[in-house]
């Protein structure tokens, strides 16, 4: 089993192999002898690069505007471990909420009820308030900069940067 450190690596190995593969490799071998195969072969490099997570992008959006009847503010990548479910983390006006990509939401909660989050690394830890007791879930992110920048304007938490 192959082990790495950043658990969005699937994507960019998606990328740098279907490119390879069928972006160059396969059209420098057919390039001479059937041409609109070499073609195809380019064409379907790119569809499963940049045609897959546009298309995922756009059904969570969808999803989360169906769900909220507003529209999204941000779109971050995200990973759920509780379920090992990948997709987006989705802020709207008045609602945040997990959209997973082949997946039924399970979590959605509003800004009012948000206590306090704190990000660390490319781990975020949410604590909201949800019938009379207060909950935690856990995400991955792909950018803590800009969850902090989001959740900084939306919670009205002051927080302190620590460096080390």
């Amino acid at each position: 089993m192959l082990r790495y450190n950043n658990p969005f690596i699937g994507r960019y190995l998606r990328y740098v192999v279907t490119l390879l593969v069928l972006g160059i490799l396969v059209p420098v071998v057919l390039v001479e002898t059937q041409l609109w195969w070499s073609l195809i072969s380019i064409i379907v490099a790119l569809l499963i690069t940049f045609g897959w997570d546009t298309a995922m992008y756009q059904l969570s959006k969808y999803k989360a505007e169906k769900l909220t009847k507003e529209g999204a503010q941000a779109m971050l990548p995200a990973i759920m471990p509780r379920a090992d479910w990948k997709g987006f983390l989705v802020m709207t006006e008045s609602y945040i909420l997990f959209v997973p990509h082949m997946h039924k939401t399970t979590f959605i909660t509003e800004w009012k009820d948000v206590h306090s989050f704190d990000v660390e690394g490319g781990y975020m830890e949410l604590l909201y308030k949800q019938a009379f007791e207060k909950r935690c879930i856990h995400f991955i992110i792909a950018s803590p900069a800009k969850v902090r920048e989001e959740f900084g304007k939306r919670t009205n938490e002051a927080r302190l940067e620590v460096e080390m």
